[in-house]
């Protein structure tokens, strides 16, 4: 209970929460729901240090998306509702509503039923150490847990033409729907 004390104290302050990785990592889930029950939409946090580095990253390959999320702001702000995404293993800061920029956001709901089919045989060939080809690695991910092509190419070092590519191929065997347009995948966020 004394982190979410001190945690209290600094969002009385009214500037915006600063949390290192291993406060973040340290809140259980009824931590953050106790925060989130009070809190919810009225506390900004800055992006913690873990994240940071992914949109540091993001920033030098791909800036115009950056800018998409962020213009200007090098505080990158974002609400106490992201808190859960920036544990340990969570799915991060997922870029998924570009203005400018076409989005490459998927959930399992983008996975068509073939794709579901050919789920199977990859999960198969995973468990036996195969190498996957980067859309099957997407694939799989994708249906683990809601995902972007930036935060899948940094988790694996994926360079992002490939990705994009990839995209393109699972797309074209008809195993997930891609809808780059904002307004079009507004019913996929969760």
């Amino acid at each position: 209970m004394p982190i979410l004390d001190d945690i209290e104290t600094r969002i009385l302050s009214g500037t915006p929460l600063k949390l290192s990785d291993e406060e973040i990592d340290a809140l259980t889930p009824r931590d953050i729901a106790q925060l989130q029950e009070r809190h919810m939409g009225n506390v900004l946090m800055h992006i913690p240090p873990r994240e940071r580095l992914f949109f540091d990253w993001l920033k030098t390959v791909d800036p115009a998306v950056w800018a998409d999320l962020w213009q200007d702001d090098e505080d990158m702000l974002v609400t106490l509702a992201f808190l859960p995404a920036f544990k340990k293993g969570g799915t991060g800061f997922i870029i998924c509503d570009l203005i400018d920029h076409p989005n490459y956001f998927f959930t399992p709901r983008h996975v068509k039923p073939d794709g579901m089919k050919a789920l199977k045989t990859i999960i198969a060939r995973a468990e036996k150490n195969e190498e996957l080809s980067i859309a099957e690695g997407l694939l799989f991910d994708i249906v683990a847990a809601p995902t972007d092509i930036w935060h899948f190419c940094y988790k694996y070092s994926v360079p992002l033409e490939r990705a994009k590519k990839a995209v393109a191929q699972l797309a074209g065997l008809d195993w997930i729907v891609h809808l780059p347009e904002h307004d079009d995948h507004v019913r996929y966020l969760e």
